[in-house]
């Protein structure tokens, strides 16, 4: 029986939309994390990060890493949310790319609230690409109703006295 052995896997070249630079490129570090509407569909979730790799890579930047946190609470209400889908984007670029994409960022009706927060001052642009990740987010709980639509305490009075055995004080058994 003859055997074949097959050449080494080749080291592949990045894909076409990720950017190269010359050995030795130095470049600001940079984090953002965003939130949008949740009730986006995933495909406009999708489209939205892929509108801000975009941008990053056409202004001269480089994407790490996109994670996609999934739809969680938030702290407080913002803009009438009480949740949002959260996602986190970690790339490297020039300092006017930042502006760019907070320009963009701020004209799009879908975000409720983003921030853009700068690593280092100085990264090697060799940084390795990491795979997007998605998580799934947290669990979607019903909304706990406004107080006038809750029961009251009083309508626990019907159910007789305290616990059994328990005789309030001066009262003897």
């Amino acid at each position: 029986m003859e055997t074949t052995t097959q050449a080494p896997a080749e080291v592949s070249a990045p894909p076409v939309d990720v950017p190269t630079f010359p050995e030795g490129t130095k470049l600001r570090e940079y984090e953002t994390i965003y939130a949008l509407k949740p009730d986006l569909a995933d495909d406009l979730v999708e489209r939205f990060k892929e509108r801000i790799r975009t941008l990053i890579h056409t202004n001269g930047g480089k994407v790490i890493k996109f994670a996609i946190w999934g739809k969680k609470k938030t702290q407080f209400e913002v803009q009438k949310q009480t949740r949002a889908v959260y996602t986190h984007v970690h790339f490297l670029g020039p300092s006017q790319l930042v502006a760019e994409v907070d320009r963009n960022l701020r004209n799009d009706e879908n975000l409720i609230r983003y921030q853009t927060v700068k690593i280092a001052e100085e990264t090697d642009a060799a940084k390795p690409v990491e795979p997007d990740t998605k998580l799934a987010g947290d669990a979607d709980q019903p909304e706990r109703p406004p107080r006038e639509e809750r029961e009251r305490r009083d309508d626990f009075a019907d159910l007789g006295e305290g616990p059994e055995g328990l005789a309030d004080e001066g009262e003897s058994a």
